[in-house]
C-alpha cells in the first residue's frame, strides 16, 4: 500500500480535501438515506411483508451470515418472485452520495465527475484485505472469517458501510479508541477476537440497536450495546467456522472503555493480527490474538 493511503468513503475524501464542509456531507448524506429504500420498507409498502415479518428477519440475520431477501426466501415471507420484484424497485431507486451532494447544491456534476476520478485513482492503491491477508499469518482462516462478518454486520446492525486498511503483525497493546471489546474463542482454535471503536462508531451501533437515532449518549450503555455486538459477530464466526470442520466455543465479552484502559496490552504469549476498519461515522480496529 502506499504510504499514507487508507482505504476511506467519497464523502470523507471531500471532507479531507475541504471540498465540502461537514454540514454540507451530513446533508447530502440525510437527502441520500432518505431516498433509498431498504428492501424491507419495499416488502412492506407492496404487502408483501408486515412489520413483525421484517422484525423477523433482522432478527435472523444476527444469527446467520444471509442477506435479507435470501433469508426471507428461505423463511418462507416471500416468493423468489416477490425477490426479484423487490430487488428491482430498489435497483431504480437509488442514489449515490455524488448525486446526492449535487441534489442538494454542493457542487455541480463537472466537479463531481472530476472529483470522483481522483478519488477512485487514489483508492486503486489501497489493496483489498484478500491480498492484505497472507497465508503465513496464524490462523488466516479466522481472520478472514472475523473481518468480513465485521463489516457485513456493521452495515446490518449500524447502518454503517465498512472497509479494512493494511493488515498489521504482533502488535502487544493497542490504544483504546473509546470501547474494546474482547472475547475468548476456545475448542479446535484457541484465540481471541477483540474489537476496538471509535466512540461515534459505538454510540452508532446503540443507536440504530435501539432504533432511535437521537439516543443520547450513555457510557454504560454503549458499552453493553458494544459487548452484544460482539457477541452476534462471534456468533457468527462460530457458525462459519463450523461450516469449515473447525468447533469453536465463545465465552461472553468483556468490555473496556478508555476511561478504564487507555491502553489494551496482549497477553506475552499472543501474537497478534491487527486490521484497521473505516466507517462513514468513525474508525474501529479488529485484533484476532492467537497463542505462540
Amino acid at each position: 500500500m502506499a504510504a499514507g493511503i487508507t482505504p476511506k468513503f467519497f464523502g470523507q475524501y471531500l471532507l479531507e480535501k475541504g471540498i465540502l464542509g461537514k454540514d454540507q456531507l451530513i446533508e447530502a448524506i440525510k437527502y441520500q438515506k432518505s431516498k433509498i429504500l431498504k428492501m424491507g420498507e419495499i416488502a412492506i409498502r407492496k404487502k408483501m411483508m408486515t412489520e413483525k415479518e421484517v422484525a423477523k428477519v433482522h432478527n435472523e440475520q444476527k444469527r446467520t451470515d444471509m442477506r435479507f431477501g435470501d433469508l426471507a426466501v428461505e423463511l418462507g415471507l416471500i416468493t423468489e418472485d416477490q425477490l426479484k420484484e423487490i430487488l428491482t424497485i430498489q435497483k431504480y431507486n437509488h442514489i449515490y452520495l455524488g448525486e446526492s451532494i449535487v441534489a442538494c447544491g454542493h457542487m455541480d456534476k463537472e466537479n463531481l465527475a472530476k472529483q470522483l476520478s481522483l478519488f477512485k485513482e487514489e483508492q486503486q492503491q489501497v489493496p483489498p484485505i484478500e491480498v492484505m491477508i497472507k497465508e503465513n499469518i496464524p490462523e488466516k482462516k479466522l481472520v478472514e472469517v472475523s473481518v468480513d462478518l465485521t463489516e457485513k454486520l456493521m452495515l446490518r446492525i449500524g447502518d454503517m458501510q465498512a472497509k479494512s486498511g493494511q493488515l498489521l503483525l504482533e502488535q502487544k497493546e493497542s490504544k483504546n479508541m473509546g470501547i474494546t471489546v474482547m472475547m475468548d474463542l476456545k475448542g479446535d482454535i484457541s484465540a481471541r477476537y477483540v474489537l476496538n471503536l471509535s466512540w461515534d462508531v459505538a454510540h452508532q451501533i446503540a443507536k440504530k440497536t435501539f432504533k432511535k437515532d437521537d439516543l443520547p449518549f450513555d457510557g454504560e450503555l454503549i458499552k453493553d450495546t458494544s459487548q452484544e455486538f460482539v457477541n452476534v459477530v462471534c456468533g457468527n464466526v462460530r457458525a462459519k467456522m463450523l461450516e469449515g470442520g473447525k468447533t469453536i466455543e465463545i465465552v461472553p465479552p468483556v468490555g473496556l472503555t478508555d476511561k478504564d484502559a487507555p491502553i489494551v496490552k496482549f497477553n506475552d504469549n499472543e501474537q497478534g493480527t491487527i486490521i484497521p476498519g473505516y466507517t462513514t461515522m468513525g474508525n474501529y480496529e479488529i485484533a484476532v490474538l492467537t497463542k505462540v
